[in-house]
């Protein structure tokens, strides 16, 4: 695939994102630069950290922990977009167990690096970066509900259910993986949808791309589970998608 498509498909998968969860304007990419990040950080267990960020697309970023006064990046395991509070946010884990480490980063750090700094004026920062942040502790971290089925209710509709939800989240979210064609290259691709369920919801019905057109490679539908409360996100590797034929 070629830069210019994949740059195509990104741009519009965010957009169509912002649509799917409600939001107006998707907030990957703000307008004015920045001379910080906003970010949060919190234990999800004693490898694994999550820090939720804002997100500015012309900066590429990293993480990293200050163990016993020396800093060393850490490695990401899993990151996502996720819409919190009306913001689209960016939300990573890391883990601070890479390369044998057994001792706990006593602060973690964003930095954001401009991708192409040749492409910006000298007033653009080349550098940007959050505060130390001291992590939260691992209660902070939400419980997503187990997803229990994906029923068929007729050839083109299934209904998502998931156990009862647990800790008053302040969202739960049905992420949502199904072919998505993009009418300005001319591709079907999959992409990630992620809608919000109704408060006391433990069900969702949703409509199968059964379009012929769609590749057999990307036919299929994918369905999981997320919460957020108070900023944080449940633990984005423990995610397990059941997947479905149209």
């Amino acid at each position: 695939m070629t830069s210019r498509i994949a740059a195509v498909m990104t741009t519009c998968a965010l957009g169509l994102g912002a649509l799917a969860s409600g939001a107006g304007v998707a907030a990957a990419a703000p307008s004015a630069a920045s001379a910080a990040v906003d970010a949060r950080a919190a234990a999800v267990d004693r490898c694994s950290y999550q820090v939720v960020r804002s997100d500015d697309s012309r900066y590429v970023y990293s993480v990293s922990g200050v163990v016993g006064g020396s800093t060393r990046e850490l490695p990401t395991q899993k990151e996502d977009f996720v819409r919190i509070a009306g913001e689209w946010l960016k939300v990573a884990q890391v883990d601070a167990c890479a390369d044998g480490q057994t001792q706990a980063p006593a602060t973690l750090r964003v930095t954001g690096k401009l991708e192409h700094p040749e492409h910006y004026e000298p007033s653009v920062p080349r550098t940007i970066r959050s505060d130390a942040l001291k992590p939260a502790s691992s209660s902070v971290i939400p419980k997503a509900p187990r997803l229990t089925s994906v029923d068929r209710i007729d050839a083109a509709t299934v209904r998502v259910n998931w156990e009862p939800v647990q800790g008053n989240p302040d969202q739960v979210i049905v992420l949502e993986r199904k072919p998505f064609y993009s009418s300005e290259i001319g591709v079907w691709h999959p992409y990630t949808f992620q809608w919000d369920a109704p408060s006391g919801a433990a069900s969702m019905e949703r409509k199968l791309q059964r379009d012929p057109d769609v590749p057999s490679e990307v036919r299929s539908h994918s369905y999981w589970m997320r919460v957020t409360k108070n900023g944080f996100v449940s633990d984005l590797r423990a995610e397990r998608p059941t997947t479905v034929e149209p």
